[in-house]
C-alpha cells in the first residue's frame, strides 16, 4: 500500500524513472532525502522498499512539499498509508531498528547494509573510547609440518598499518605472546622467528622489512605467563606508520585429525580499524581436504578453559556477523594486498627468515571493513575426508 502511493507521487515530481535533483529543485527536498525517496521507488521488491523508505517523518515533508504540486486524492492517501506504517513501528519493540533485523533474516543484502551501518558506528564510538585505531591490520598465519613427527607448527605475522592514538595518555598494546617455557616436552611452544628459545625482547619479534623508521620503542609487560608489547603513552613516543610482529608456534596441532573439524585459531581484536584482512596459508600436503570456515562469538567466563565450538551451527556464544572466504593465487601473488604496496615483502621477509617461501602454501582471505573489537573470531577447518 505504502509503495502504491508513493510511487505515482515520486513520478509526478520527479519522472519516470525518478531523478533526485526533481525532488530537491521542484519540492524543495534536502539531497539526503530525495536520493532516499528515489531509492526506495526503484527497489525491486517490498522487503527492499520497506528497508529503504524513509521514516515517516520524511515521507511527511515530501507531503507537506508537495501540496500544490502532486494531486490531492494522491497525497491524501499517502497520509493514510504513512499512518499505518508508523502504527507497523509503533508495535514493534525497538522500532525501525527491529523490522529491519527482521527483514535482515530473510534477506542477505539488508542484512549486510544494516551490518555494515552497525559496525561503522561501533568503530568510531570504540576508537574514541579505546583512545587509539588502525587503518588497516592483517594477519597471515602459515601451517606447515613440524620437526616433532606427526605435528604441525604455525607462524603468525602480524601488521598495523596506519595507526592512530586520539590519546597521548594512552598505552597501545601490539603483541602478547605466552613466553613460559612448556610443561611437557610435546607441548605448544613460542618462539621468536630464527631463534630457539623463548625471548622477552621486542626486537625479537620485529619483521624489519614490514616496519615504519625509526623502529618503535616498546615496553613490555608480563600477566602471568604471558608477555605483552606495548607501545608507551606520552606525546614524545612517537607512533609508527606500520609494525609488523611475528612469532612461531611449535607442535601447535597434530596433522592427524579424528573429528570433521578444528577450530585453528582464535582472535580477538583490541584496536579499532577500518579494515580486518586475515590470511590463512597452509603447506601443500598438510590437510588437503581442509576448507576453511570462519566465526564470531562472545568471549567466555573469565579464567575459564576455551571452549571448541563447531563452525557453522548455533550457539549460545554466536554473534551475527557476515564475512567471506575468498581463495587466494597460488604463489607469491598470495601475499598481496589491494592499498598496501608493501604487503608482499614484509611477508616474503617475515617466510624467509624462517627458511619458507610462499610457493609451499595455498591460502584463503577473509577481509572485513570496520570489525568488531573485543568479540572472538574463530578460524577453523573443516575436513571432507570425515564429514
Amino acid at each position: 500500500m505504502l509503495r502504491a502511493c508513493l510511487t505515482p507521487i515520486v513520478h509526478a515530481l520527479a519522472g519516470d524513472p525518478p531523478r533526485p535533483m526533481r525532488l530537491t529543485q521542484g519540492p524543495g527536498l534536502d539531497k539526503s532525502l530525495a536520493s532516499r525517496i528515489v531509492q526506495a521507488v526503484r527497489t525491486h521488491d517490498d522487503h527492499e522498499f520497506l528497508h529503504t523508505i524513509p521514516s515517516p517523518t520524511g515521507l511527511r515533508i515530501l507531503i507537506q512539499q508537495a501540496a500544490g504540486l502532486a494531486d490531492t486524492s494522491l497525497l491524501r492517501d499517502m497520509e493514510a498509508a504513512v499512518k499505518r506504517f508508523e502504527s507497523l513501528i509503533d508495535a514493534l519493540p525497538g522500532g525501525r531498528q527491529t523490522l529491519d533485523a527482521q527483514m535482515g533474516e530473510g534477506s542477505a543484502a539488508i542484512r549486510e547494509r544494516r551490518e555494515q551501518i552497525a559496525r561503522q558506528a561501533s568503530f568510531k564510538a570504540q576508537s574514541f573510547l579505546f583512545g587509539h585505531f588502525c587503518e588497516t591490520l592483517t594477519t597471515s598465519l602459515f601451517v606447515l609440518p613440524s620437526a616433532a613427527p606427526g605435528m604441525v607448527d604455525v607462524i603468525e605475522v602480524q601488521r598495523r598499518i596506519g595507526l592512530q592514538r586520539a590519546a597521548a595518555s594512552v598505552a597501545l598494546p601490539l603483541l602478547s605472546v605466552h613466553t613460559a617455557k612448556p610443561g611437557r616436552a610435546d607441548a605448544p611452544q613460542v618462539l621468536p622467528l630464527g631463534r630457539a628459545e623463548p625471548s622477552v625482547q621486542p626486537a625479537d619479534y620485529l619483521v624489519a622489512a614490514g616496519c615504519s623508521q625509526p623502529q618503535p620503542d616498546l615496553q613490555v609487560q608480563a600477566e602471568g605467563a604471558t608477555t605483552i608489547f606495548v607501545l608507551r603513552p606520552g606525546h614524545d613516543s612517537p607512533i609508527p606508520a606500520r609494525v609488523t610482529t611475528a612469532f612461531r608456534v611449535l607442535r601447535a596441532e597434530p596433522i592427524a585429525q579424528d573429528a570433521p573439524w578444528l577450530a585453528l585459531r582464535t582472535y580477538m581484536l583490541h584496536t579499532p580499524c577500518r579494515t580486518l584482512v586475515r590470511d590463512l596459508h597452509i603447506a601443500h600436503g598438510v590437510w588437503p581436504d581442509a576448507r576453511p570456515d570462519v566465526g564470531f562469538y562472545l568471549p567466555g567466563p573469565s579464567g575459564t578453559p576455551p571452549v571448541q565450538i563447531e563452525p557453522g551451527q548455533p550457539h549460545l556464544r554466536r554473534v551475527n556477523l557476515t564475512a567471506r572466504i575468498e581463495q587466494l593465487p597460488p604463489g607469491a601473488r598470495a601475499l598481496d594486498l589491494d592499498g598496501v604496496p608493501d604487503q608482499r615483502p614484509a611477508l616474503a621477509a617475515a617466510l624467509a627468515q624462517a627458511g619458507l617461501d610462499a610457493a609451499a602454501f595455498r591460502g584463503w582471505r577473509c577481509r572485513m571493513s570496520y570489525p568488531v573489537p573485543l568479540i572472538e573470531m574463530q578460524f577453523a577447518l573443516r575436513f571432507a575426508a570425515i564429514d
